[in-house]
């Protein structure tokens, strides 16, 4: 049983056995206004598929949807559900995590320089299938976007998310800093509403066992506007 959850904990933490690893992330993140503009409510739809072992191996899914209402023109407030297959090492089946969440996101731009800051605060309820406790997550996200003077299509993308843990679990989880994700990389605006975003993430993730992880990962996100 003690093998089993090290095992999870080490699965939720999105990190692999070794202490770094080469990974691929890929994200489509699409949102809209919900049946009209003139409700003030919008939607969130996303799906993610993680491969790691040097990019060898399906590792993680990730099904969000959600709903959001703008409390101001640049401010939303929202609420939605997260279903997250793991695919874990030496073991025949899946992993199943149930996350409910709540958002608040905020985005500024400057029409001068044409940069843009934008935040994402997070509350996470995570269950596993199996398992009893549910676990509390935090997650801060900023992120920062210049354009590139070559071309008014492209620019450049930067941000980092902080995750903490709120509470201990019967799955694994540890309150305490979970991990961290930095990010750099490129902008494309493929079409008016639509943006393709390629770089380099750095994950860390806190291990109280063992050695602390640290994963290279190239990610690339479609990120569209109805």
């Amino acid at each position: 049983m003690r093998g089993t959850m090290f095992a999870l904990c080490l699965i939720l933490c999105a990190s692999s056995l070794a202490e770094s690893d080469w990974h691929t992330w890929g994200a489509v993140v699409t949102t809209g206004n919900f049946l009209s503009p003139n409700t003030g409510m919008d939607f969130w739809m996303e799906g993610q598929g993680r491969f790691n072992d040097d990019t060898s191996r399906f590792n993680q899914g990730i099904v969000r949807a959600a709903l959001g209402y703008r409390l101001a023109p640049r401010t939303t407030i929202w609420a939605g559900y997260g279903f997250i297959p793991n695919n874990p090492r030496n073991r025949r089946e899946k992993v199943i995590e149930h996350r409910a969440w709540q958002q608040l996101t905020w985005r500024a731009e400057d029409p001068i320089h044409g940069f843009s800051l934008s935040t994402r605060t997070r509350l996470e309820q995570r269950t596993i299938e199996g398992f009893d406790d549910l676990g509390w997550r935090f997650r801060q996200f900023v992120k920062l976007t210049y354009p590139l003077p070559i071309s008014e299509l492209l620019y450049l993308s930067f941000w980092d998310e902080l995750f903490l843990n709120v509470d201990d679990t019967d799955w694994g989880a540890e309150s305490g800093v979970d991990q961290n994700r930095i990010f750099g990389g490129l902008g494309i605006r493929i079409a008016s509403q639509t943006k393709f975003e390629i770089g380099y993430m750095h994950q860390f993730v806190k291990r109280e066992r063992r050695d602390d992880g640290h994963n290279h990962i190239l990610s690339f996100t479609v990120l569209h506007r109805f």
